[in-house]
């Protein structure tokens, strides 16, 4: 079965079903063969300016076609249920009921990550060196400071921010924005408010992510909240940790707590 063809050192699949690509390339030899044609043989200007018409539209035919993702929304969304299904499947069996700490990339070997300690404690231990890149993995000296370290959807996005924002709310607030909004495309619009006590409350317009009200959002939160509490642990340098999480009316408010050391 012919799946593709080679010209030169370029090597064209038939079976790219990109209409963007497609409909570039056929602009760009149409327009390739009709522009020289009219110019120097017919001398037809209206001709040679349509062709060069087509020219155009085929650079930003494949300048846009290059812009689409290889895979597809619902293969993303699949991944993602897979991913959360298998943690959550985890967590329940172990039958963990505390509340996630998210751990900024200088604590655990240069990603941000989730801790979910496997004891109830009153307040997680400073942690003052790199926790090793184990599943289970123990952050500080009690017999019971043990916990599971784990890598969420908030891992993944805050690795996509160049540089990391500062601890103030309108780096935050800009950081969050760029995500949520410019690179992802799952909101409309956010906003930081700095409370007292080290506390910070997000939120978050027109969201198209849905949270539901699972025993593993209870101890990670929402994809949403782990975005965020990514990124604030990332800003603060600090550990953070989803005290509340509550969507109404097309706005979805998350409160956090940075953690003392």
């Amino acid at each position: 079965m012919l799946t593709g063809k080679t010209v030169g050192n370029i090597n064209i699949e038939l079976h790219n079903k990109n209409p963007y690509i497609w409909a570039g390339l056929v602009l760009l030899i149409t327009g390739s063969l009709v522009s020289p044609l009219a110019y120097f043989i017919l001398a037809l200007t209206w001709l040679t300016a349509l062709g060069i018409c087509m020219l155009i539209l085929s650079f930003i035919l494949l300048a846009l076609g290059s812009t689409i993702p290889k895979l597809s929304p619902e293969v993303c969304s699949l991944l993602l249920e897979t991913g959360l299904e298998n943690m959550a499947t985890i967590i329940e069996e172990l039958g963990i009921r505390t509340k996630a700490v998210y751990l900024p990339s200088s604590m655990n070997g240069g990603r941000p990550k989730a801790l979910i300690p496997l004891h109830a404690n009153p307040a997680l231990p400073p942690i003052n060196k790199s926790l090793p890149r184990r599943f289970i993995t123990r952050y500080g000296a009690h017999p019971d400071d043990i916990g599971l370290l784990l890598t969420t959807v908030g891992t993944a996005a805050a690795g996509l921010l160049k540089p990391r924002p500062g601890p103030n709310p309108e780096e935050l607030e800009s950081a969050l924005t760029s995500l949520l909004t410019g690179m992802l495309g799952v909101a409309d619009r956010t906003t930081v408010i700095y409370n007292e006590n080290h506390h910070i409350k997000v939120d978050i317009l027109n969201p198209r992510i849905e949270t539901k009200a699972t025993w593993y959002q209870e101890c990670l939160g929402g994809p949403l909240a782990s975005i965020v509490a990514s990124v604030t642990a990332e800003a603060w340098g600090k550990p953070i940790k989803i005290t509340q999480e509550e969507h109404l009316n097309g706005k979805h408010s998350i409160e956090l707590e940075v953690t003392g050391q």
